[in-house]
């Protein structure tokens, strides 16, 4: 079976390399700006998934089976809200139509929980029959809602390629960089007066699992992936040991809408809802259609997250 995986350098990526170069039944075919820091046998190309000859690469491959990772997480000083839409959403639309030219049997996707967008009136708990709402400010959730929606259309009017979407909530492991774990690093942790601000984190490890069994295994659909429980935004802050600061999210808003314009701040008014509105996500479905169960609940994901780099983020 040939597959290939895009954004194959990241975190996630590399752990998939590093699975399916093992796997005599697999030829593997990674993409990626760098290469993944794994040895092995597999054909590794560094395309810019904007580029066209990546689809004429797509299709002298010919891969059955498409992981495609690839997604702007947080935009660079250097790149411009469109080229990050470029990246996300119509190389995704440019893939699927290569994916339908040589005839791939599954697409397996990472969306995010942001697909869902962060609303006041979000469920408690989200099931993935709830509609994705993702908020136009905010680049990510956008970008996330339209790749679903994407999907979406190709799954009504293309059946014969199957798909397995995953939503993830915040994904921890060793290592790892990201919006969430930058918060983690401030000084001191700021809060939603009135708000919970509850996180669903599910470990890396068990992400990879469900991204090979979507992969190796029959399996079709759109599943939230999260480990058991939630996680406040103030009891992360008591156990990083740090200065937990609620404000009332009018004043927030209004102090980083000047903030942010003085370039003393990374972070907009408009990202206050990241924070105030957190989407959580229900994972009954994942758990009763995959054989994998969570190896960690949230809580549990936090602690081996800060075992593996207590240093940078315990005060």
């Amino acid at each position: 079976m040939n597959v290939l995986i895009t954004g194959a350098a990241g975190d996630i990526g590399s752990r998939l390399v590093a699975f399916f170069t093992d796997k005599e039944d697999v030829a593997l075919f990674t993409t990626d700006l760098t290469k993944p820091l794994v040895e092995g046998d597999y054909t590794h190309q560094n395309f810019d998934v904007r580029d066209p000859k990546f689809f004429e690469w797509v299709k002298e491959v010919g891969p059955q089976v498409v992981v495609h990772l690839a997604s702007i997480i947080q935009l660079p000083a250097n790149m411009l809200r469109s080229d990050a839409y470029d990246i996300d959403v119509l190389a995704t639309k440019n893939l699927m139509e290569a994916c339908l030219d040589v005839g791939v049997k599954k697409v397996v996707l990472t969306s995010s929980g942001a697909a869902y967008g962060y609303w006041k009136d979000n469920a408690d708990w989200l099931t993935e029959d709830m509609p994705i709402r993702g908020n136009e400010d905010y680049f990510y959730s956008s970008h996330k809602r339209q790749v679903e929606e994407l999907m979406a259309h190709y799954r009504k009017h293309h059946s014969e390629l199957k798909q397995v979407v995953l939503r993830p909530g915040t994904v921890l492991g060793p290592n790892f960089k990201n919006p969430i774990t930058n918060m983690f690093a401030q000084k001191s942790i700021t809060g939603i007066r009135g708000c919970d601000s509850p996180f669903v984190i599910i470990w890396v490890d068990d992400l990879v699992a469900y991204l090979i069994e979507a992969v190796m295994g029959e399996i079709e659909g759109v599943y939230n992936v999260a480990g058991d429980g939630t996680m406040s935004l103030q009891k992360i802050a008591q156990r990083l040991n740090k200065t937990y600061i609620a404000w009332p999210s009018w004043l927030l808003r209004g102090l980083l809408s000047v903030l942010k314009p003085l370039k003393l701040s990374q972070y907009g008014a408009e990202q206050v809802k990241f924070i105030e509105f957190r989407p959580v996500l229900d994972n009954d479905k994942i758990k009763r259609d995959f054989k994998h169960q969570p190896s960690k609940t949230t809580r549990q994901a936090f602690e081996s997250f800060l075992e593996e780099t207590n240093k940078d983020y315990v005060a």
